[in-house]
């Protein structure tokens, strides 16, 4: 019983993404890796791996150099030999910090940049470079991941590859896509939506039905989601 929920969440998350940097688009062979083609510049959030924390629910802590890979939304580390790699046991990451950015990650939507916080939730963004159809025939909708990159269980040597390439039948087309969250002091992540706000807020749900309808708010953009919690957070002050 539980399946169509999560299709719904998951349907839920995926309209609210919207256009970010939408004048990039980029086209990828039958064949070819994204990650060999789409620019460093253009993949990476920081122009160069930066030194940041990993923090553990379990209290455990590791700091390295950082950076965010929007193919496939990942954040991924290079070790001593400059290998790069990726946390793989992510489900008891509490936070990512690399130099001014914080990052939350949650099973369902992978990980997010904290954009602001408030009393009862933060706001969160996940800007990936998704592939949005094909110039061929071929599967539609393929997720991707470096294909250069080698996965490590808590930074041990617990190897494992990871690769994929576009189908030899289909040339990809690729650009940015951004999707808002809001994230509980729990680290857990909600789809923005009238119930989610409400939820986050139980005590104040006549106040905020009453916000809604004199300042309606349009839940796909970051500036109204800012505004909603700032007035949310007025009514536990």
């Amino acid at each position: 019983m539980k399946k169509p929920v999560t299709l719904f969440v998951l349907l839920a998350a995926c309209s609210y993404f919207a256009h970010s940097q939408a004048q990039k688009v980029f086209k990828i062979k039958a064949g070819e890796y994204p990650d060999k083609v789409i620019p460093y510049a253009d993949r990476y959030q920081l122009s160069q791996f930066t030194t940041g924390k990993a923090e553990f629910i379990d209290g455990r802590t590791s700091t390295a150099r950082f950076n965010y890979n929007y193919i496939g939304g990942h954040i991924l580390f290079l070790d001593a030999k400059l290998d790069t790699l990726e946390i793989i046991d992510q489900a008891i990451l509490k936070n990512i910090t690399i130099g001014e950015k914080s990052y939350r990650f949650d099973k369902r939507f992978g990980y997010a940049e904290v954009l602001s916080t408030y009393g009862r939730a933060a706001l969160g963004k996940r800007e990936v470079l998704a592939r949005i159809g094909t110039e061929k025939g071929g599967p539609y909708g393929i997720s991707y991941t470096a294909s250069s990159v080698t996965t490590f269980r808590s930074y041990s040597s617990d190897q494992a590859q990871t690769s994929k390439k576009l189908n030899t039948n289909a040339e990809g087309v690729f650009t940015y896509r951004t999707a808002h969250y809001l994230i509980d002091n729990n680290n857990r992540f909600y789809v923005p939506t009238t119930g989610s706000i409400k939820k986050l807020y139980p005590a104040h749900r006549k106040q905020i039905d009453q916000y809604l309808r004199e300042k309606p708010v349009d839940f796909a953009k970051e500036a109204d989601l800012t505004r909603l919690l700032a007035y949310c957070d007025t009514l536990i002050k």
